[in-house]
């Protein structure tokens, strides 16, 4: 079933909401988020700092951040086009491609196997993708010389940075061009994406967020020195922004022609190797199920940065959030904006109902964020009723309490947990302006706030 413009506004507004509440709860320094549907931007948000020390804003258009292995969608696009064009076939042997890796790599290894993960390549070498340099090219071959494989082709699944760093090999070898070249030719131009950088050049540089490491709840979060991927780019380089990442993922859908043609597409997310439990892996593209809807994506962590973005093909749909910390922020933020479009979607025709006292303009005032002691409750509009929802249960629009007008500030649970106040009357107050204060909830007061 399509979206209307009022679901997706609906979904949009709760994503946002829900959005901010995990960034400051996972006490993530900044993000960047959205979604579009069909190519249109239905939300582009932000939240926090870019930079602590200098108290510099995330900017939902402007700001960058690593985006790591999601870098590994593109150089499989790359190989594909090649196929395409007949410089390349996906069974090729790794060894007739890369004459150097002949003593290091089993001969039925193929192209195909390095995409999908099921070379038996290990999964980085030495190096431990922390802040000290990355492997350079002279490096990276060596350690592969040494030792590159820790099984057979095809004999399990297991991820590995390895494996497409050597496929950035490949694409050179089989253009005589860098990958840097490549991924500005022919994904950063031909999409039109302005601020995407397949490497750390001094343009990226004015643009990306400064990372910030991982830490325990009592301990400050330190910055990252910004670590060019060198040989390891192909897996891990890209640098770019939500509103490229949308346009990125838009030409990945059904109908875009302008990177790939439909079958190589559906070749590159279909399934290519079913794992015990989802995501399963294509060629560069992850593929799962988010609240009933298949989303086809990739998630990346760099040092300093965890970023995640997600489309749906049946849908129109495609998502980034993007951090600036080593955090499950941004997977769990991809979650939440599937999980809106979704549970909107699904209360829409409960939610119509409305009485006499509101309309679905006039419920707007009442949503929003309110506190008590700590405690954060989310009130959001679903098509003409109000939703009490709380942001930390795992699908939070599933369980939310609908609220049936009985007066202009006056509403009763109608649905929702039997263990709360199901049955019971939520009622609002107003400072003189009009403006909406306080939630009644039970005997307890909650005052909004501004996320």
């Amino acid at each position: 079933m399509s979206l209307s413009e009022r679901q997706l506004a609906d979904a949009a507004a709760l994503s946002d909401a829900l959005l901010r509440l995990t960034a400051i709860h996972s006490r993530v320094p900044g993000a960047a988020f959205g979604f579009s549907h069909d190519g249109a931007t239905i939300l582009l948000g932000a939240h926090g700092l870019a930079d602590v020390e200098h108290a510099a804003p995330v900017d939902a258009v402007a700001t960058a951040f690593r985006c790591a292995s999601i870098t590994k969608s593109v150089t499989a696009t790359l190989v594909m086009q090649l196929v395409e064009r007949g410089k390349l076939r996906l069974d090729d042997a790794v060894t007739s491609l890369l004459p150097w890796t002949r003593q290091a790599l089993d001969a039925e290894l193929t192209v195909r196997h390095l995409l999908m993960h099921g070379g038996g390549v290990i999964r980085d070498g030495s190096n431990a993708w922390d802040d000290r340099s990355m492997p350079d090219r002279e490096m990276f071959r060596a350690e592969v010389r040494a030792k590159a494989a820790f099984g057979l082709p095809s004999e399990r699944f297991r991820y590995s940075n390895v494996a497409y760093s050597l496929l950035g090999e490949i694409v050179e070898a089989s253009t005589r061009r860098s990958f840097v070249s490549l991924v500005n030719g022919n994904v950063v131009r031909p999409l039109g994406l302005t601020t995407t950088w397949p490497d750390l050049s001094s343009a990226a540089r004015r643009h990306l967020a400064t990372g910030y490491q991982g830490s325990r709840p009592d301990e400050p979060r330190l910055p990252v020195p910004h670590v060019d991927a060198r040989a390891v780019a192909p897996a891990g380089g890209l640098i770019s922004t939500v509103p490229d990442l949308l346009e990125y993922q838009l030409a990945q859908l059904p109908g875009d022609g302008r990177l790939l043609t439909e079958y190589s597409k559906r070749e590159m997310q279909r399934t290519q190797w079913l794992r015990s439990e989802e995501p399963n892996y294509g060629l560069g593209w992850m593929n799962w199920h988010i609240d009933g809807i298949k989303v086809v994506g990739h998630s990346g962590g760099y040092p300093g940065f965890v970023t995640k973005i997600a489309f749906s093909p049946d849908e129109g749909i495609a998502a980034a959030v993007l951090t600036n910390t080593e955090s499950p922020a941004a997977a769990r933020g991809i979650e939440l904006i599937y999980q809106s479009i979704s549970g909107v979607r699904r209360h829409w025709a409960d939610a119509a109902a409305t009485t006499r006292w509101h309309g679905r303009a006039s419920l707007q005032p009442f949503v929003g964020l309110y506190r008590l002691r700590g405690s954060d409750l989310l009130v959001a509009r679903v098509n003409g009723s109000l939703h009490l929802v709380d942001h930390e249960e795992p699908s939070p629009l599933s369980k939310a309490a609908r609220l049936e007008p009985l007066g202009p500030r006056r509403f009763r649970i109608v649905t929702g947990d039997d263990f709360g106040f199901l049955g019971e009357d939520v009622t609002f107050t107003s400072d003189r302006r009009g403006r909406i204060t306080t939630l009644h909830y039970g005997a307890h007061a909650y005052t909004k706030e501004q996320i």
